[in-house]
């Protein structure tokens, strides 16, 4: 995979012996693989690599598939983090969190009048063997330019690429899905942004799943965003 020529190379990468890999996984044998992926997340933004430093060419997602979504200022969201997520189990893992966190970081950026009632970034295992990991991580906040923030966000992962719009899903907004590797190993980044919150959903995997990413996104969004009625407590 192609990397972006920054200081730092965004998205996900490992270092092994002083080189950055873009979007590599370093992974164990057997059911409990998951918890020897190790990931590292080079956010470009810190050290000033802009949007277009990657060698995507996508054109800005279209709006067509945006959904209304919530008034900013009569709504807020309730950010959760349940202990399965459907079928899959949250496990504490030092390294993964700290990708999720970084995530967080990227997403904490974007939005204003950040209302950190609950900072969001954990990791789940994956449904079957063939799934390894699931990193999400969301921020709060009022969101002035949905498509703006969300192009942003993959701006800032130019290993990313095959970035297609997808379905936003009831609680409207926009959102997005692209696609990573390196060797064997697969990522599928998803994200959402709509008036209150922003998130990723990372997925890796050995092999390059069929299934539709999107679908999942909405489903993990339903569990982790939850919009609210009323301004935060110290407004």
């Amino acid at each position: 995979m192609e990397l972006a020529a920054c200081g730092i190379v965004p998205g996900i990468v490992i270092t092994t012996r002083g080189r950055a890999l873009g979007y590599a996984v370093m992974v164990g044998r057997g059911r409990a693989a998951v918890r020897g992926v190790v990931v590292m997340v080079a956010v470009g933004a810190a050290v000033g690599c802009s949007a277009s430093s990657g060698h995507r060419s996508e054109p800005p997602l279209s709006s067509a598939s945006a959904q209304p979504s919530a008034s900013a200022s009569s709504m807020r969201a309730r950010l959760e983090l349940p202990m399965r997520l459907g079928s899959r189990s949250r496990f504490d893992d030092r390294t993964l969190t700290g990708v999720a966190i970084r995530n967080y970081s990227v997403l904490d950026r974007l939005v204003d009048d950040r209302r950190h009632e609950r900072a969001v970034a954990s990791v789940y295992n994956g449904e079957t063997d063939a799934d390894y990991a699931v990193l999400v991580s969301a921020a709060a906040g009022t969101v002035r330019d949905e498509e703006a923030a969300l192009n942003t966000i993959f701006g800032l992962y130019p290993s990313v690429g095959e970035v297609r719009a997808v379905d936003a899903g009831p609680l409207g907004g926009v959102a997005a899905c692209g696609d990573g590797r390196d060797g064997q190993y697969h990522v599928t980044m998803c994200a959402w942004v709509d008036r209150i919150s922003a998130g990723i959903v990372a997925f890796v995997s050995p092999k390059k799943r069929l299934v539709d990413r999107g679908k999942e996104l909405v489903g993990i969004r339903s569990e982790v965003e939850f919009p609210i009625p009323g301004l935060p407590a110290d407004q």
